[in-house]
């Protein structure tokens, strides 16, 4: 009789141990944020009054956006992006691949342990090169001695490699120039990049038109008609202003929170 008894409490008990816990609900996996900053590197920099200068302090307020969200994944989740990329354009005798590797930080490719540890060493070494960048971008103090930087052609043949693609990975394109985005004004080409960035949020800042017949409203009007051409429906134009203004508006549109990433965020 006891050995019956003891038969039925080990089945029991086994019995109870293959039974299906109560569901876990499923964690939303955390939003990463892809920050990438295209430059033009052309004459707008000995053109326009302290050019680089601004310049550099928008990267660098871009950068500490960056960081931001590395530690509100608390490190060890980020997996976080940003790098600086150059508009094809000739002559500018930069090494272009050498300082696009400098200017780049993918929290992936960082062991855990060091992610915290040597955040203040990668912020430095970020804005050293960013310094030596611009020192060597601006090789001459004759604008005729620059060419246009093409940002159509980056649409067109390399941002879909800087570019994430994934359900779970917000996109910002920030684009720093003053004017088109081809060389010799052909807003024929705007038309033929693909619609391939759906979820891409671009910012264009420190636009300012130099010619008599840029004016910004016309500017204006062929970005837009640029964007929503590729079925980008999120995009900020900022004119060239008061840095700390332009700043604000840069954080608005990052911390904003958009439906389609509302959890997880």
């Amino acid at each position: 009789m006891k050995s019956l008894i003891l038969t039925i409490v080990l089945a029991a008990t086994v019995a109870a141990c293959k039974l299906p816990g109560p569901d876990k609900k499923a964690q939303a996996p955390r939003i990463q944020h892809n920050y990438i900053v295209l430059l033009d590197l052309s004459d707008r920099l000995i053109v326009q009054d302290n050019q680089p200068e601004r310049d550099k302090a928008l990267i660098r307020d871009i950068y500490s956006l960056f960081e931001e969200k590395v530690k509100s994944g608390l490190y060890i989740k980020s997996g976080d992006e940003i790098k600086v990329v150059m508009a094809p354009q000739r002559g500018a005798g930069l090494s272009r691949d050498e300082f696009e590797d400098r200017l780049y930080v993918n929290m992936n490719n960082i062991k855990k342990v060091y992610r915290r540890a040597r955040e203040s060493e990668r912020r430095k070494n970020f804005y050293a090169n960013l310094d030596t960048l611009y020192r060597h971008a601006v090789f001459s103090a004759k604008p005729e001695d620059y060419y246009g930087a093409d940002i159509w052609k980056y649409f067109h043949e390399d941002l879909r490699v800087d570019y994430v693609d994934d359900d779970h990975t917000r996109n910002f394109l920030f684009i720093l120039t003053d004017g088109y985005p081809v060389v010799g004004h052909n807003q024929n080409k705007l038309l033929q990049v693909k619609n391939e960035f759906p979820d891409l949020h671009i910012v264009l800042l420190e636009a300012s038109p130099r010619e008599k017949d840029l004016e910004w409203d016309r500017v204006v009007a062929l970005w837009q008609q640029w964007f929503e051409s590729m079925g980008v429906k999120d995009y900020t134009i900022i004119k060239r202003g008061s840095l700390t203004k332009e700043m604000e508006q840069v954080r608005d549109v990052v911390q904003s929170r958009p439906p389609a990433f509302a959890s997880g965020y």
